[in-house]
Parts: C-alpha cells; structure tokens; sequence
C-alpha cells in the first residue's frame, strides 16, 4: 500500500520531535473550515485529522489533539501510561481534572505542565 506524502511528512516531523525529546510536547491537529477568502475548499476530512493522530501516537507523542471536532473527544487529555482521562474540556472550559500534584491520579505516572 503506498502511504500518502502528508502521511509521510507527519511521521518525519514526529519522528524528529521525539528524537529531540518533544515527546511531551502538546501536539495539535486542528480542522481547517472554509471561511472569507477560501470559501471553495471542503473542510479537513475528519478521517484525516484521525490518521495523523494515529501516526503522532506511533511515533511516540504523547499528547495528540484533534481540534474543531469536539464530538471526538480528543481535545482531553489522557495518561500516557493508563491511558484514563487526566482532563476534560469543552472547548476552552476544564470540566474535570485528574491530575494531582503534577501525577495522574489513578497511576501516579508525572504529567509534565503547570497544574496549578
């Protein structure tokens, strides 16, 4: 099967941030929505935006987002380790949050970030 360009330069560019320790690093994959000047392009396929944060995660990252598709729910945060939700937005709210003293409630694996 032969893998599309953009899928290969999503994994080159993951590749490179975890090979340079930005594995922790947020890392954000938003729909684009036509607006104004481009009113004739379609939006981001959500198939799309679904696979690159398949490839992030396969090449190590660990906090992969996709935005402007909140009915996904991966603008949350979860573990790395346990893979539990650490926190829950909607939008720009925080309704919930599992992380206490800089760990992951439910594993105790550290959360890189401000948390207070």
């Amino acid at each position: 099967m032969r893998i599309p360009l953009c899928a290969k330069l999503i994994e080159s560019m993951c590749k490179w941030l975890v090979d340079n320790g930005f594995e922790d690093t947020p890392l954000h994959f938003s729909r684009f929505f036509p607006a104004n000047q481009l009113p004739d392009l379609p939006p981001t396929p959500i198939k799309t935006l679904l696979a690159a944060r398949e490839i992030a995660q396969k090449a190590g990252m660990k906090y992969v987002y996709v935005g402007n598709v909140p009915a996904l729910g991966y603008e949350n945060t979860f573990c790395p380790s346990c893979k539990k939700l650490l926190i829950e937005r909607v939008g720009y709210t925080v309704n919930k949050n599992f992380i206490n003293d800089g760990k992951c409630m439910f594993c105790r694996t550290p959360i890189p970030g401000v948390w207070q």
